[in-house]
């Protein structure tokens, strides 16, 4: 299994995901009238997709919806109460964002692994920037549409995690390192 490996640089709230030099996508967050919302970027800077973060306090949970242009494409829905699990269907395919122990997220496509996003990478050369492995280039958008989702309105890579156990986090039952 051949791994491509991608960057992101987390800076205040933005979000550039990197092939070696080159900024392939970008994503920037705001709040708009008390609602957080997102926009993410192609390499030209024209507007891919928007996003609106919702909690649904009756339910407890957290959706983020997604719009290409005006039309609703997607939701992605928090699939548990530690918001540790969501889920969305595009095009009749079922993606699955799963987090894990140690600053890392898996995205699942049909139920299989196909990327994982590793917030401790800590390699001297890339010291403040997030990992990201992908089975097949075609899924890049995709995932990181999905990992924008989930770091709209968090302002640093290294704030300390909202969770106060590590146990309530999912274990990683197929690491790629």
């Amino acid at each position: 299994m051949k791994l491509l490996t991608y960057s992101i640089k987390h800076y205040n709230n933005t979000l550039s995901l990197y092939n070696s030099k080159e900024k392939l996508y970008s994503s920037k967050w705001f709040m708009e009238f008390g609602k957080f919302g997102s926009e993410l970027f192609n390499s030209e800077e024209k507007i891919m997709y928007t996003i609106e973060k919702k909690f649904q306090f009756w339910k407890w949970r957290m959706i983020f919806t997604i719009k290409n242009g005006s039309e609703n494409i997607a939701e992605v829905v928090s699939q548990n109460s530690r918001k540790t699990s969501y889920s969305m269907n595009l095009n009749e395919i079922t993606y699955q964002l799963i987090i894990h122990f140690n600053k890392k997220k898996s995205i699942y496509k049909k139920g299989n692994k196909i990327a994982e996003f590793d917030e401790s990478f800590s390699d001297k050369d890339f010291e403040d920037y997030i990992k990201v492995q992908l089975l097949d280039q075609k899924d890049l958008e995709i995932c990181f549409l999905l990992f924008s989702c989930l770091l709209i309105g968090e302002t640093e890579q290294d704030k300390k995690a909202i969770f106060t156990s590590q146990k309530q986090l999912e274990p990683n039952e197929e690491p790629w390192n």
